[in-house]
């Protein structure tokens, strides 16, 4: 049984000068299995022509706005309205890079996580500010690898971020401290550019405005690392995240740890629940400690796949998340084998559902 996939091409480089390309391995795979593989441009304007006649769609696309919010509103269609097989589906991927819909999200799903107060009026968050217990952990709605995360240690801190975002808006959580006569005169022009002629800030691709809210979440010390777990499919690979030297973020940090036996299986245990509870086809979730309970404090679709690539194996789940009997199984898995082996399966059931 053949099936024809759409595939749009992906690249990220990272900081490090690493590349990583989802779609390369899933064009690979799928031709080596004797799958007919069309390699789409989804910025046609004619996309849905293209990709009418195929029986799934894959894209993995990156966290920054564009092509993000493009790609969901994509994505969605395909999936809905021509009715094909695709990856991310929306269950994996709407609330991807929102941690605002995560908190939402998670709370409803009854996933354990790191209490979290959300405020959409001012009035609101300065009342909760100034009687809270610091330190307090700010989010924004989106970043990767730490990006717009930062520890809140006092009233002070917090009023000034809150008054950021319920006036003039932010793109990041990096507060400016240069004292730099023509780095302070750069800062003001897009105010001046406002003022006399009414063009907002440009911030590329990377940024978008973040406004009238305040998310901020409890902090939950001694924890030197935190434990990612990715769960695709029946799968759950896991490995340790070590903080950045004096600091509390684990993320980007680049110090993993892959020893399975250092793992504590509570959050291989959350990762499948997560997982089950969301229906998604893959999901990663950041967990830590708070006291003896595992919780998570956010969620993603997508991943650095080399570092996943690099556990020694991973957990398959017979019964269910709580008790259930959890199996390791020996051998390094690049994550898109292991999303493509899934993907097929979903086809090749929707095929034979129809034949029926």
């Amino acid at each position: 049984m053949s099936f024809t996939i759409a595939i749009q091409p992906d690249e990220i480089i990272f900081p490090n000068g690493s590349r990583q390309s989802f779609s390369d391995r899933w064009i690979a795979k799928a031709q080596e299995l004797g799958h007919e593989v069309r390699i789409v441009d989804v910025y046609r304007n004619d996309i849905i022509e293209h990709l009418r006649e195929c029986d799934g769609f894959m894209w993995r696309f990156p966290h920054t706005p564009f092509p993000r919010l493009f790609a969901k509103r994509l994505l969605a269609v395909v999936e809905q309205g021509l009715g094909l097989v695709v990856f991310p589906d929306w269950n994996t991927s709407w609330h991807y890079d929102d941690k605002v819909a995560q908190r939402y999200l998670l709370e409803a799903a009854g996933i354990p996580t790191a209490k979290t107060w959300i405020f959409w009026k001012r009035e609101d968050a300065l009342n909760f500010c100034r009687s809270a217990n610091y330190s307090l952990v700010i989010k924004l709605a989106g970043g990767a690898s730490s990006q717009n995360v930062r520890l809140l240690k006092d009233f002070g801190e917090a009023e000034y971020w809150l008054n950021q975002l319920f006036y003039s808006g932010v793109f990041s959580l990096e507060r400016p401290t240069s004292t730099n006569l023509r780095v302070i005169l750069k800062r003001l022009r897009p105010s001046a550019r406002l003022l006399l002629k009414g063009l907002h800030p440009n911030p590329g691709f990377l940024f978008e405005l973040q406004k009238n809210y305040l998310m901020v979440q409890e902090f939950l010390p001694n924890n030197p690392h935190d434990t990612r777990v990715t769960v695709i499919g029946n799968r759950a690979f896991a490995f340790r995240r070590f903080n950045r030297p004096d600091d509390f973020r684990a993320s980007g940090s680049g110090n993993f740890d892959t020893d399975y036996g250092a793992i504590d299986l509570g959050f291989i245990r959350l990762g499948f629940k997560t997982a089950r509870a969301l229906g998604t086809q893959s999901v990663a979730i950041d967990g830590l400690y708070r006291d003896n309970e595992c919780v998570t404090t956010e969620i993603s679709y997508t991943y650095a796949s080399w570092v996943v690539h690099e556990c020694p194996g991973h957990w398959e789940l017979e019964g269910d998340a709580e008790s259930g009997r959890l199996i390791w199984k020996t051998g390094q898995m690049w994550p898109e084998d292991a999303i493509m082996e899934d993907f097929l399966a979903r086809l090749k059931s929707r095929k034979k559902a129809s034949i029926s």
